[in-house]
């Protein structure tokens, strides 16, 4: 974990210290992409390769959309109650 803060640091002190040129940021923004999709490649395969996570499948996904759609219903309902609470403040100044 140290490891990626590190590298993490590491690149935010570049990218502050040494100005690029648009040529090179675009370049930058190519290496970003390839680094991603290799990121996403890799968590693939290690995903496919396990056999528990693949046998749960099913329920995981389950799991995940109930997460999901929960989420989204109570963060609706919350933005809801306080715009009318917000809105009724508003007209009464």
């Amino acid at each position: 974990m140290w490891r990626i803060l590190v590298f993490l640091a590491v690149g935010v002190t570049i990218g502050a210290v040494v100005k690029f040129g648009e040529r090179q940021k675009k370049w930058v923004g190519r290496l970003q992409q390839i680094g991603v999709v290799l990121l996403l490649f890799s968590m693939g395969l290690s995903i496919g390769l396990n056999e528990e996570i693949l046998g749960n499948l099913r329920s995981l996904g389950m799991q995940a959309f109930t997460y999901a759609a929960l989420t989204s219903v109570f963060s609706i309902l919350v933005v809801y109650g306080l715009s009318r609470v917000l809105v009724r403040e508003v007209r009464h100044k």
